[in-house]
């Protein structure tokens, strides 16, 4: 090659080698841009850790002085043992045995066992739907069900667990139902065919002379909820028909087999909701029916008669769940323009107003039974499958002696006796039931009356054979209050008789009530009811009381409608006419020429085509301006006086000198004087996950953990079984436990709140995130959860109860990309009796915090719950995190709450505006990325800024009340290092580096004096390579001479 060629060859690789080194370089500088995104990702920072503080009391005046305000009851080193056993003792009592014919449960002793269905494999035994995958990683049992038989003494057999763990099955399975949040969904069940399984030899005959146990499993999960319809998700028009809540073609096929095949067949159910079971009767061998939703090893101690299940429901077992008034407007509703075009907003109408699970199939069985109220042909057995409060006992218990008296002026005291008639120890639950007298009144003004009411639980002991116990139950008598919207526009106290009763279950409280009101079975009750076990008390006025209950019984405000605009344009069900006002769908297919299209958000198959369509319904264009508008409904009146903002102070005062004081102690002026611009705007406005240090008042960063069940932060890691499965323990004083140790796993971990535990009803069995809330009741919620949330209040975490409020379906909520949240209609009475109940039941909790003053430890009784998260969706035409009327209104005039409030995850909302957050009494966002508003947020506007000092404040105030300032007092400094930023800086500036490198030498081998250079040596290495050469041919020729 000539020394031109070669010189050009070079010049090409220089090309060649810069045009990498260019590209590498932008890459480089690209990642390091990226990485500035994440650097604020307080999410990652708090899972990995990265935020820390010390203390330094040099200068503060600790002698003497327990600065440690909350300490855990466990250590790092001992808390997992704590943990599991928790876990397995929840599972245990929160087990429900729904059937046991024959007795064929507990197992005997020497069976063998042969689980049946994919779901039994170990891709579906873990504790928590939504963390199903990382039971095991999260220290929960991480066990299959195989470990889990075992360990209590159960064999399993190898052969058929084997094969459906076997790379053979490996396409089978439930798919993940809600994908990445709801982007998406996969419902598909793709159980294995028994005509699959035929073709394997040996396979079924292995199960000969064993147990068989069908595995009937159904996954939920965040931003997606059930499907009413398979349309989407089954390969046949059979199915596509059915609900996902149903078994398919394939599974009725091995149910059939198994029926066929065995004269005892027992069915484990697993899931969030209360599945369709109606289908049982068709399978007469199966024996014995289970409802597990969090499997460990708790499971299989019941099954093997270890433990005695006394769990109960939490929900109605309903026939057909698609048959429930709230199941006609739940799903995927969307309006449509004047043009019939889309909007992109969606809608839900709870037009069956109060009548929400057992309150619907209680009331109305009593009215049909009672020849009252036009119940139309209604059967209750054809309705329901198990009420709700059902749950059997491997022993019999009788109650007894059941009586009620006045407690004091706000109480009632209930008594009953339990005896365990049966030969095995066991505990059951007291359940008290109340029926209000439903009057000429509440008739003529809308107030509606459900015929059972559960007001309050009791859990026994464990009571051995022949043992009783006398248990003492407090009630509340401002749970015989009723909403009037329409007449008193307050709660009213009716006159007349208040019944109470003691039952097993809601249905035979039912009974017990209509036993009282001398019906019988030849009246059509489903059976006798105990007459005896009634109870009356007659409150002393003798006709409707308007005043007694109109201001609210803790802060004495004012207490009437506020939700006026959220009643909207619909007929709300009522028991004075059941068939006529009985809801039908809020929307059509296609009415008036409006657009169509599929649903793919699982609607029922409701098109005459045999498809599943999107209902819709026309918006008006002043109903779509609200929709689009950022109003949070605030009136002049009501504005805050606008004033001059006040940054960066030097008053000397820190967050710690503040913690004790009363919420308008003149002090806080002050400290919020202090605060600077930026400081106002990231506290505000970039506070998920965590909120950053304030420096101005030494405030540290405050760890804030996502966790409803599970514990991903720091070094400790575990997961429980969900919240349904504690509230179906029906044990206030394992709820109590739960909230106890979840207080230590974050003082351990120094978490200073919690995003939970979450108040959202079971509104229908089809909710994506049902396994999260509690039940389909109001109050079994309020007493479920109000141990766990003053335990954990207690030892300084503040909690956000969630998600505030009318969150009860996860379709359209509006946290994803192109969502614009749902606009949720309903009545004020269903509202405020149903839905924002255990929120008020809970913000009403007091605790007493412990803070210095003047050198000695002090008390003071304050708030116990200081936190609340609001939802996505709307109240009406108002984002709820907006709402002036619920958040002001309601939380912070109406109920007193001075505590902090932050939004849901805001990382997609475009709707979810600050400025109307703060003005409608909100304080924080939760958000974890750039705003997606693109609106501005000026805290230096003299309108804005009262606002935001106002929500700095609560929030402040709640932070200085927590475990944030354990060990410390005024003098303490914190010491704050955001490893968070540390890292991510340092890396970045590793990238930067490599690319300024990579960009240098692009320069550098472009320079002419490199090129002679670079040149130069290159012929020198080309000459004495060739020399090498010329060297090795003149060796060879010299040899061959």
């Amino acid at each position: 090659m000539s020394t031109h060629n070669s010189r050009v060859k070079w010049r090409v690789g220089r090309v060649v080698k810069t045009t990498v080194s260019v590209v590498v370089a932008a890459a480089f500088a690209g990642g390091a841009t990226v990485m500035a995104n994440f650097q604020s990702n307080k999410m990652i920072g708090s899972l990995l850790g990265l935020y820390s503080s010390s203390i330094d009391n040099a200068h503060a005046k600790t002698q003497g002085l327990d600065l440690n305000y909350y300490k855990p009851e466990h250590t790092r080193e001992n808390i997992k043992a704590a943990e599991q056993d928790l876990a397995n003792r929840i599972t245990g009592e929160g087990t429900v045995l729904l059937k046991n014919d024959d007795s064929t449960l507990p197992i005997k002793k020497g069976t063998t066992v042969s689980f049946f269905s994919i779901n039994s494999g170990t891709r579906q035994a873990s504790g928590s739907a939504m963390m199903s995958a990382a039971g095991g990683l999260l220290g929960g049992s991480g066990n299959s069900l195989k470990n889990i038989f075992e360990n209590a003494g159960i064999s399993v057999n190898d052969i058929l667990w084997n094969y459906y763990n076997s790379d053979e099955t490996k396409g089978y399975g439930l798919a993940a139902g809600s994908v990445e949040f709801g982007d998406a969904e996969d419902f598909r069940i793709n159980e294995v065919p028994l005509s699959v399984m035929q073709k394997k030899d040996g396979l079924l005959k292995s199960a000969q002379g064993t147990m068989p146990i069908f595995v009937w499993s159904r996954v939920a999960g965040e931003g997606r909820d059930m499907p009413r319809s398979m349309y989407n998700h089954a390969d046949n028009d059979t199915d596509k028909k059915r609900s996902y809540l149903e078994p398919d073609t394939t599974e009725r096929e091995l149910l059939q087999y198994l029926n066929d095949n065995f004269d005892s067949v027992t069915v484990l159910v697993k899931s969030n909701a209360a599945l369709q079971l109606d289908w049982i009767k068709d399978y007469p061998h199966i024996k014995s029916v289970v409802l597990a939703q969090s499997l460990n090893n708790g499971v299989g101690k019941v099954f093997s008669g270890q433990i005695n299940p006394s769990g109960k429901t939490v929900d109605t077992f309903e026939a057909n769940a698609l048959q429930s008034p709230a199941a006609q407007n739940f799903g995927d509703f969307e309006y449509v323009d004047k043009n019939g075009k889309f909007t992109n907003y969606n809608y839900v109408s709870y037009k069956e107003g109060i009548y929400v699970g057992y309150r619907y199939y209680e009331t109305r069985y009593f009215d049909k039974v009672s020849g009252q109220g036009n119940a139309g042909d209604y059967d209750y057995n054809q309705q329901v499958v198990y009420p709700f409060g059902y749950g059997l006992s491997y022993t019999t218990f009788n109650h007894s002696n059941f009586t009620l008296e006045q407690g004091d002026d706000k109480n009632l005291t209930a008594h009953v006796t339990i005896t365990n008639t049966g030969d095995v120890s066991g505990k059951d639950v007291a359940q008290v039931y109340m029926q209000s007298p439903y009057t000429d009144y509440d008739k003529a003004n809308g107030v509606e009356k459900s015929a059972t009411q559960l007001v309050v639980i009791a859990k026994s002991k464990e009571l051995k054979p022949g043992e009783s116990e006398t248990l003492s139950l407090t009630i509340s008598k401002e749970l015989m209050k009723a909403y009037d919207a329409r007449g008193a526009r307050t709660y009213i106290l009716d006159a007349g008789d208040y019944l109470f009763t003691d039952a097993s279950n809601a249905h035979t409280a039912t009974n017990n009530f209509l036993a009282h009101a001398g019906r019988t079975t030849s009246d059509g009750m489903t059976e006798q009811g105990d007459s005896s076990a009634v109870a009356v008390y007659t409150p002393a006025n003798t006709s409707v009381d308007t005043t007694t209950y109109s201001t609210d019984q803790l802060t004495g405000e004012k207490v009437t409608n506020k939700f006026d605009d959220a009643v909207g344009d619909v007929t709300y069900l009522t028991r004075s006419d059941w068939t006529g006002t009985f809801p039908t769908h809020d929307g059509a297919v296609g009415d008036d020429g409006a657009q169509t299209k599929i649903s793919t958000w699982g609607n029922e198959i409701n098109g005459t085509d045999g498809k599943s369509y999107t209902y819709s319904k026309k918006a008006s264009s002043s109903l779509l301006d609200k929709l689009k508008s950022y109003s949070s409904g605030i009136t002049d009146a009501d504005k805050l006086t606008s004033a001059q903002p006040v940054f960066g102070k030097k008053n000397g005062k820190t967050l710690i000198q503040m913690r004790g004081l009363e919420f308008d102690d003149k002090a806080w002026n002050d400290l919020l004087d202090q605060l600077t611009e930026s400081e106002y705007k990231e506290l505000i406005g970039n506070s998920g996950y965590g909120v950053s240090a304030i420096e101005s008042i030494n405030m540290p960063f405050n760890y804030e953990a996502d966790s409803a069940s599970s514990w991903v932060y720091g070094a400790i890691r575990f997961t429980y079984p969900n919240i349904m499965t504690l509230a179906q323990t029906y044990n206030t004083e394992l709820a109590q436990e739960f909230g106890k140790l979840r207080a230590d796993e974050a003082l351990l971990d120094k978490a200073a709140g919690l995003y939970a535990p979450s108040m959202n009803i079971h509104r229908t069995p089809f909710s994506g995130r049902n396994g999260e809330y509690y039940s389909e009741d109001a109050v079994l919620t309020s007493l479920m959860s109000q141990p766990e949330i003053q335990a954990l209040t207690d030892k300084g975490i503040y909690t956000y109860i969630k998600h505030f409020a009318f969150n009860d379906q996860e379709n359209h909520r509006g946290d994803r990309n192109g969502q614009m949240s749902i606009a949720t209609w309903l009545n004020e009475q269903s509202a405020r009796e149903i839905y924002l109940k255990p929120f008020e039941d809970n913000l009403k909790l007091t605790n007493t915090v412990k803070y210095v003053d003047n050198g000695k430890i002090a008390e003071r009784s304050m708030r116990a719950t200081r936190g609340i998260m609001t939802s996505f969706n709307r109240i009406g035409a108002t984002w709820t995190g907006g709402s002036y009327n619920l958040i002001t209104g309601v939380a912070r005039t109406e109920w007193g709450f001075n505590g902090a409030i932050i939004t849901d995850n805001a990382n997609t909302g475009v709707f979810m505006d600050n400025t109307q957050m703060i003005e409608a009494g909100g304080d924080i966002k939760l958000l974890n990325a750039k705003d997606p508003t693109g609106r501005s947020f000026n805290v230096s506007d003299p309108q804005v800024y009262p606002y935001a000092r106002a929500a700095a404040h609560r929030y402040l105030y709640t932070v200085a009340n927590s475990r944030a300032m354990n060990g410390a007092m005024e003098g303490s400094v914190f010491k704050n290092t955001n490893g968070m930023a540390i890292m991510f800086i340092t890396i970045r500036t590793i990238l930067y580096l490599l690319a300024a490198l990579l960009l240098f030498l692009s320069v550098w081998r472009h320079l002419p004096k490199t090129v002679d250079r670079v040149n130069a040596r290159k012929l020198a290495k080309r000459e004495r390579r060739l020399e090498r050469k010329n060297a090795r041919r003149a060796a060879r020729q010299s040899a061959r001479q």
